[in-house]
């Protein structure tokens, strides 16, 4: 008989040995009216930060978690959990590289494992402890945080990071920490999450105050993909020096996939990244090169149906820029959609003040892409159909949810003490839900569940 699942007296799914069709949040969206919006938070992020003896070192006292949620940031849905993975920081705004959960089935955030501690290698540059090759440097990670949902993993590619503000890099801590290479991803195994563990190596955590001298217990969690030591990046060209900023997933013959894009001054090209259990199979090749011009270090979403990856962009002429996967390739160019050509509602779109800073994902029931940037207005944007994928034909929708629930405006957030620089990465479909997850509020951590219109229980479609 194969694994199922029940809900224990918690309310919380566990493995057992019969089927249960009771799901609490699939319980909860069945009560919401379609397009509303629903906080599923009970306690505070604040309220589960480490005591500060625990955190990194930063300037002249120890590192804020706030800017996890405020700076250039994302998460991860861990499907298989019903978990939000928190992770980043970074470049003049934190060195703090604890991964935070929070767990959607009760409403709670908690700290997943404990940061490591850094070695100064100047006053504006440092490195972890173990050099990055246990654990990565805190970085800011825009839309790159994401869920392997077959080797049951998070994985990053990091940002600007702590100190220099540039990409992950590797140090050998038994030679003065000099500098080796560019890191690859890292991928965060979350079976020993909550256990006060290091998410590194035993010892790599920060050692002050009660805990100088003291070597914590580590859980090796943590997973580097060393792709230049092996030889896999060649794809990467000169981009191998360059910062990922934004991802999205997709299962292709029984792998995980991710589409990745790497930054090169102001354009990027596009990359295929198949995961493997063994890190010496990973296949990485480029499928889309920058031709027409794409800025910003936006979020970006796949639609899996029509097989065009789509990025937001920062222009005043480009509202969107894609690549056609059905031409993947190192010659496939990408392609702008720019304002006067798209449809529907595109003047509101193009004023709306959180415009710059908002998140997009797609939606395989509504097939659509769906825009957030903070309150409770919503976009939603349909590509044309056909092939190959056109520039024109391009239509999007205001949406004012229904209800008084909704998600705090910019301004809002600026004057409750949880502002942000905007929504990147914190804004993900859950498809086995088929609701929106977004978060905002550096300080709450308030966890926001958009049920879009037409929604269907995906119990019924099984």
């Amino acid at each position: 008989m194969s694994d199922t699942y029940y809900m224990d007296e918690s309310n919380r799914i566990v493995a057992g040995r019969f089927s249960q069709q009771t799901n609490p949040l699939l319980d909860l969206l069945v009560t919401m009216p379609e397009n509303s919006w629903q906080n599923i938070r009970q306690n505070t992020f604040q309220s589960a930060w480490l005591e500060p003896e625990l955190r990194p070192p930063y300037l002249n006292g120890k590192a804020s978690p706030e800017p996890l949620i405020r700076a250039w940031s994302g998460f991860a849905y861990d499907s298989s959990r019903h978990w939000l993975v928190l992770w980043g920081g970074g470049h003049a705004n934190t060195s703090d590289n604890t991964p935070y959960i929070f767990d959607m089935l009760v409403g709670n955030w908690f700290y997943a494992f404990l940061p490591s501690d850094y070695h100064s290698l100047n006053s504006d540059n440092h490195a972890p402890i173990c050099g990055g090759f246990r654990q990565p440097c805190s970085s800011h990670v825009y839309d790159n945080n994401i869920y392997l949902p077959l080797l049951d993993r998070f994985c990053t590619f990091g940002g600007a990071q702590h100190g220099d503000g540039g990409y992950l890099k590797l140090h050998d801590p038994a030679n003065s920490y000099v500098y080796l290479r560019p890191a690859g991803a890292y991928l965060l195994d979350l079976n020993q999450a909550g256990q006060g563990l290091v998410a590194g190596g035993t010892g790599d955590n920060p050692k002050s105050g009660s805990y100088s001298g003291v070597n914590l217990a580590g859980a090796d969690a943590w997973q580097l993909r060393d792709w230049l030591a092996t030889g896999q990046s060649a794809a990467f060209g000169s981009a191998i020096n360059t910062r990922t900023c934004h991802t999205a997933y997709r299962q292709e013959n029984g792998h995980d996939v991710i589409y990745a894009t790497r930054t090169s001054s102001t354009t990027k090209s596009l990359y295929r990244i198949e995961f493997h259990l063994d890190p010496a199979a990973d296949v990485i090749s480029r499928v889309g090169r920058p031709w027409n011009g794409n800025s910003g270090e936006m979020p970006a979403a796949l639609d899996s149906q029509r097989n065009v990856y789509v990025m937001c962009n920062s222009g005043t002429v480009a509202a969107f820029v894609f690549w056609d996967l059905d031409y993947a390739g190192s010659t496939n160019n990408d392609q702008r959609v720019r304002y006067d050509s798209i449809a529907g509602d595109i003047n509101d779109f193009f004023n709306d003040e959180h415009r710059t800073r908002m998140g997009i994902d797609f939606s395989q029931q509504l097939e659509q892409f769906v825009l957030w940037g903070n309150g409770g207005r919503l976009y939603y944007l349909t590509p044309p159909a056909g092939k190959p994928t056109s520039t024109n034909g391009w239509h999007i929708e205001r949406v004012e949810p229904t209800g008084s629930a909704r998600p705090m405006t910019r301004d809002e957030l600026n004057n409750d003490g949880g502002s942000g620089v905007g929504i990147f990465g914190k804004w993900k479909y859950a498809a086995d839900l088929g609701c929106f997850i977004g978060l905002q509020h550096a300080l709450n951590g308030d966890v926001w569940l958009y049920k879009p219109r037409n929604w269907v229980d995906p119990r019924t479609l099984s």
